[in-house]
């Protein structure tokens, strides 16, 4: 890489890192939030939107790992976005649990708020009663005044137990969401782990017949040694036989030449 493409590959991972950092720190405040579920909202989208900028970033890293320029850098980038996939793997785990936790936290204070306010009407309503009990026996005047105003009183309390029904309805419509997100986020991941275990084991049967075929050329090899090791020694003999024979042939020509020629010898 030239100096250029250095520069920008460090751009690239101080961005991993901030968006790392940043969506960290919205998870955290995800856990710690006691607000509405507006405010909750309003994070979630800031941290699917980091998350969104960090995976552009990582694969920004992926494509430079395929250009670069020696396998030794190609293989180190790879190995770093893989490092990087994972980060985002479990920043994504960690959003979605925590958002769950949350919104669960804020549809118990909503059914906590309306119980609260089931009772203090109950209780209201019960000293109501018997303030026109009293009224009744003294003046029937007082008694339908004192209806008419607790109607008025009860309309807007009518509204607002409809509005705290109408919200937790729907913090339970999105709870049940979410849960069948994460639900199919675990199927997802099972489906993945069970094609691993089968690599795994194909992997594993591949590596199991190359080690018997290399047994049986192990053992091939060794057969074949004998063979040249036993060529080797009849190749000595051929020669020590031809050797021999050479000499009783010389000596059978001096023998004839001694008895034909007497007298050089």
């Amino acid at each position: 890489m030239d100096e250029e493409e250095d520069v920008y590959l460090s751009v690239i991972r101080q961005d991993i890192v901030k968006y790392d950092m940043l969506i960290k720190s919205l998870i955290q405040e995800i856990r710690e939030h006691t607000g509405g579920q507006g405010e909750l909202d309003n994070i979630g989208v800031l941290v699917r939107s980091r998350i969104t900028q960090l995976r552009d970033q990582i694969e920004e890293l992926k494509r430079l790992a395929q250009e670069g320029d020696s396998e030794n850098v190609c293989q180190y980038l790879q190995e770093e976005a893989a490092r990087s996939d994972k980060v985002l793997h479990d920043n994504h785990k960690a959003f979605r649990y925590a958002l769950l936790v949350s919104q669960m936290a804020i549809n118990q204070r909503s059914r906590d708020d309306l119980i609260t306010t089931n009772t203090n009407n109950t209780t209201t309503t019960t000293t109501t009663t018997a303030g026109e009990g009293d009224g009744d026996e003294t003046d029937n005047n007082n008694s339908s005044s004192s209806s008419t105003v607790r109607k008025r009183q009860s309309h807007p309390l009518h509204q607002h137990q409809h509005m705290s029904r109408e919200l937790l309805v729907k913090n339970s419509t999105q709870v049940t969401d979410d849960l069948l997100t994460v639900t199919r986020l675990i199927r997802d991941n099972t489906e993945k782990s069970a094609k691993t275990v089968d690599r795994l084991v194909d992997g594993s049967q591949t590596i199991t017949a190359t080690q018997e075929e290399l047994k049986t050329m192990d053992s091939v090899i060794g057969q074949a040694g004998k063979i040249l090791s036993k060529y080797g020694r009849r190749e000595n003999t051929d020669k020590l036989l031809i050797f021999l024979g050479l000499v009783f042939f010389m000596a059978a020509c001096l023998v004839v030449m001694r008895n034909r020629f007497p007298l050089f010898f």
